[in-house]
């Protein structure tokens, strides 16, 4: 018994000790407070910072607490803030503000709410980048590949880009047939952009585009860069199938071409081919005479710029053994040397031999440049041997593009 009274005693000393320590606690507790509890305002909700070019705007929404007044936004350690009177409607309230001529630099936004007694809300942080001159002068233009204008359609072919910086697109500002200045935009992912209505021998400015962020305030844009593009000859008539003017049976005279009386061999005829496909053939021997000086030709008018002239040839027994030779010419004027003075001709601004040891499906490239407005021909020119076998060279195409 006397046990169990001493069990009990120190119970409640035990029990008296801790009701003491209570009130001790809750006394400093009061002494922090001055006596009362804190109270916290209801925080900002959904807080999201969007970058721009020296600016952030910062957007975030008070949902419950209807005694919030004042929303006070801190950045750089506190050093700088803003305050937005807040007056509360019914339901939830949107909190939206721009903060202008911030240095360029990667931020903390720290958000708080008040009320009328200076309650502030538990604090929301928001980290978010602001650009400025430093990313500017980090941009470039989209590289061009070329320029393809074929009379008022032009086609500016671009090279792909980096997407990490940003870049959106490209913005085309040109003079259009009616005289009318027009802004097109190429999305980074296409590869082209095609102007329908430009007008020839103008000039075309060009821009690139930037968001550094998907939702950023401002787009950052490059300085204009100035092209005018060089007009792409356009020879007629110069592909497979080919258009015969003129023909008796197999052989026939190509349209849009002028063709000497050497070349038209078989019954008057001679150059145009439907075998093949209707191809571009000079052809001698086998039954037919040999070919001395044959010329065809077409004449086109370019601007000063570097060209080639790309002739794919599907097959050639041409040799350079061969006495006279045939060969792909390009001459000022309108008109080709004779094959005897094609190597020594002043009007010769390039030419090159047809060779069977380059092989069938074989391109001949033969690039040259003008320095000024001019009329050039092109075409083939050659003295060729009959017998058996005899000569012949099928051209599927000719195409004169204009060299970046």
């Amino acid at each position: 018994m006397m046990k169990l009274n001493k069990t009990l005693l120190g119970l409640l000393f035990l029990v008296l000790g801790l009701f003491i320590w209570s009130c001790s606690d809750e006394d400093e507790y009061l002494k922090y407070t001055e006596g009362g509890e804190v109270s916290y305002t209801g925080k900002i909700d959904s807080l999201k910072v969007y970058s721009g070019r020296d600016r952030v705007r910062i957007k975030g929404l008070i949902i419950a607490d209807p005694k919030v007044t004042e929303v006070r936004i801190y950045w750089n350690i506190k050093k700088d803030s803003v305050v937005l009177p807040i007056t509360r409607g019914e339901g939830i309230d949107t909190v939206s503000v721009i903060i202008d001529n911030l240095p360029e630099n990667v931020y903390n936004f720290e958000v708080r709410t008040f009320d009328s007694k200076n309650n502030p809300s538990i604090a929301v942080f928001a980290p978010a980048e602001v650009y400025g001159d430093r990313y500017q002068n980090s941009l470039f233009n989209r590289p061009v590949i070329s320029n393809n204008l074929i009379r008022d359609s032009l086609t500016v072919n671009y090279a792909s880009m980096d997407l990490t910086t940003g870049v959106i697109g490209t913005e085309i500002l040109y003079t259009s047939n009616e005289d009318e200045q027009k802004t097109i935009f190429i999305p980074i992912e296409n590869e082209a952009g095609i102007v329908e209505d430009f007008k020839p021998k103008s000039i075309y400015k060009y821009r690139t585009l930037f968001l550094p962020e998907e939702k950023a305030l401002d787009t950052f844009y490059t300085e204009y860069v100035d092209f005018k593009p060089v007009p792409k000859p356009i020879l007629a008539n110069a592909s497979i199938p080919f258009k015969a003017k003129s023909r008796d049976g197999r052989w026939g005279v190509l349209e849009d071409w002028t063709t000497t009386d050497p070349i038209k061999i078989h019954n008057g005829q001679g150059g145009w081919d439907e075998w093949n496909g209707n191809i571009f053939n000079v052809e001698s021997g086998w039954g037919a005479p040999a070919i001395t000086n044959g010329k065809i030709y077409q004449s086109v008018t370019v601007e000063p710029a570097s060209y080639k002239l790309n002739v794919l040839i599907r097959d050639t027994n041409h040799s350079l053994d061969d006495e006279g030779g045939s060969y792909f010419v390009v001459a000022k004027g309108e008109a080709l040397p004779d094959v005897s003075n094609v190597d020594t001709s002043e009007d010769v601004l390039v030419y090159k031999r047809i060779n069977t040891a380059l092989g069938s499906e074989y391109t001949y490239t033969l690039n040259f440049t003008v320095d000024e407005a001019m009329n050039i021909t092109v075409g083939q020119i050659t003295t060729q041997a009959d017998g058996d076998p005899g000569r012949f060279c099928n051209v599927r195409s000719w195409d004169i593009v204009v060299a970046e």
